[in-house]
């Protein structure tokens, strides 16, 4: 949650824990599926109170400050965290338990390492990036001009910060190893997002959105449902939050204002929404999260309902505190 929250992207995050979370479940006993729950879970929570795309655009879309997004969705957040760390409770001992097998051979042989480092050095990586990533969202929620002007992308501090941990932790000499190994794990997402790219396209382009409000008015849904309606919808025809957010922002947003529903409120609930069920396998997310615990396919679709548990957990409490209330 913690990673997610200060701007870095869900599937890099659960690249950066699994490691964890492997060691830690084989030492544990806990299954594959309850470390998904709770990594997947925790992520998404993170995911709603970040500066990421999502709420850029949720932001954007509706013309509201990104800080208001941001604080509006916490509770939500913290809802979400709940259910997460609930799931994850439950399903602990069901399902494949994971072991250190699991793990990548070149993490695995690293793990093994008599020389490995001490905690003080192990903790240089992350804290650097968190500093850095901290920067612009408490800049833009504190209002300070040059804090709020400092948007470094995670894309620059990321590799920053390895490179100083790596030095830190006296290995400067691997770094082309490690760049390796850290570009294999990210072509497949590089891929399936070309994919989702060209599926939210299509649907910019055709006449769905209008059908879908359509459907809505036929069946007696209150207009003011769907923005998370729409979040929930466009995220799972792309298994994107953000490319989902964008295209319900762009294609809904004049008409969910029009039944009256207030800027803020539409999208902090269109943001939920859009995390329910955005892991489906069209998407990076899902090929990405199964490859980090080396998962089957079929072991990876059974942690989708309890994912879309925690998202819905926090659409509910979300629409609940911004639209009903």
């Amino acid at each position: 949650m913690i990673i997610c929250a200060i701007g870095v992207f869900i599937p890099v995050a659960v690249l950066i824990v699994a490691p964890i979370a492997i060691e830690v479940g084989s030492r544990m006993h806990i299954s594959k599926l309850a470390l998904l729950v709770a990594l997947s879970g925790g992520g998404k929570a993170g995911n709603i109170i970040s500066p990421n795309p999502n709420a850029i655009a949720a932001a954007s879309g509706f013309k509201v400050d990104l800080a208001d997004v941001m604080v509006g969705s916490f509770v939500p957040a913290l809802c979400g965290l709940a259910m997460a760390v609930l799931l994850a409770t439950v399903l602990k001992h069901r399902g494949t338990v994971v072991t250190m097998a699991d793990m990548d051979r070149q993490e695995h042989e690293e793990l093994e390492e008599t020389n490995l480092p001490g905690l003080a050095q192990s903790l240089v990586a992350p804290v650097v990036a968190v500093v850095l990533l901290m920067l612009g969202p408490i800049g833009s929620i504190t209002h300070i001009g040059w804090l709020e002007r400092c948007q470094i992308d995670a894309m620059y501090i990321l590799p920053f910060a390895a490179i100083v941990g790596m030095l830190a932790m006296g290995k400067g000499r691997k770094v082309l190893a490690y760049t390796k190994a850290g570009m294999g794990r990210m072509i497949d997402v590089v891929m399936i997002l070309i994919g989702a790219g060209a599926i939210g396209g299509l649907i910019s382009s055709s006449d769905l959105p209008q059908q879908i409000v359509n459907l809505i008015d036929a069946i007696g849904v209150p207009g003011s449902l769907l923005a998370p309606i729409s979040g929930i919808l466009m995220a799972a025809a792309t298994a994107s939050t953000s490319t989902g957010v964008i295209l319900a922002a762009g294609s809904f947003g004049d008409t969910i204002l029009s039944f009256g529903t207030a800027p803020v409120a539409a999208a902090i609930t269109m943001q939920a929404g859009a995390t329910v069920i955005d892991a489906l396998p069209q998407g990076n997310y899902f090929h990405v999260t199964a490859k980090s615990m080396n998962m089957t396919i079929g072991e990876r679709m059974r942690v989708l309902p309890f994912e879309a548990c925690v998202g819905l957990t926090m659409t509910i409490v979300a629409t609940l505190l911004t639209i009903v209330w």
